[in-house]
């Protein structure tokens, strides 16, 4: 091989591994074989969902789904499946067949999800779900938090439903606090769950020792203390 074939190929390969830093890989692989190579914490965050979709696979590396009704709230899971689990169970739960619902479900193996599919709320411009939310005039978003012990955070700019579904869930033996620390406090306008039709939803943060109480197992039906929690939240959401 001469120098300038040494070059070339040098050349070609500085993008090449650029690229599979943001989730591109090699022409040929499987998708089996992409999920395995990804790298966790090796990129930052995306800076919007659809740069995200731009990218990463559907079916592969993520499933967008949403189950739409007549009623007047949805229930979103932005960062369900394997980015902050559990978080996807109690979803479906609380919408169960009445309410509307949108999910975003990380499905790279563990540990490969956060942060390479994790997009801020304020960032997180599913159209799909943007589209369903404006038609609302109740959002309420479920979260993960990394926060230590049992607490539900409740955040938001609705906070006339805040604060009904923090005395909702004490009624039943949770610990709360509303409103939620500025970190996780889901204030900002550019929130997508403060995009439904009175521009004010619910942000509700729970701790992984909460959510892991809630719902023991991947996919598997809620704990005594879990239906608990999932009935309190629906009773704030009555429309009858």
């Amino acid at each position: 091989m001469n120098r300038r074939t040494q070059w070339v190929l040098s050349a070609l390969a500085v993008p090449l591994v650029v690229l599979a830093g943001y989730g591109l890989t090699w022409v040929g692989q499987t998708p089996q074989q992409q999920a395995a190579e990804a790298v966790s914490g090796t990129v930052g965050e995306y800076p919007s969902m659809t740069a995200l979709r731009k990218v990463e696979q559907e079916g592969v590396a993520f499933d967008l789904t949403w189950t739409i009704t007549n009623s007047p709230l949805i229930v979103v899971a932005p960062h369900g499946g394997a980015i902050e689990l559990r978080t996807s169970e109690i979803t479906s739960a609380i919408a169960g067949t009445e309410h509307t619902q949108c999910q975003f479900k990380g499905k790279l193996p563990a540990g490969h999800n956060f942060p390479r599919l994790h997009v801020t709320s304020e960032r997180w411009d599913v159209e799909e779900c943007l589209i369903l939310i404006g038609q609302r005039t109740h959002a309420l978003s479920i979260h993960g938090t990394s926060k230590a012990s049992k607490i539900a955070y409740v955040g938001g700019r609705d906070t006339a439903a805040g604060v009904e579904l923090a005395t909702a869930l004490r009624a039943a033996g949770f610990t709360v606090v509303q409103p939620a620390p500025a970190d996780i406090a889901g204030t900002s306008v550019n929130n997508f769950v403060n995009k439904d039709a009175d521009g004010a939803g619910v942000q509700l943060e729970l701790t992984t020792d909460l959510r892991m109480e809630l719902f023991p197992t991947k996919d598997g039906p809620p704990s005594t203390r879990g239906q608990a929690f999932v009935d309190a939240v629906r009773s704030v959401y009555s429309f009858d």
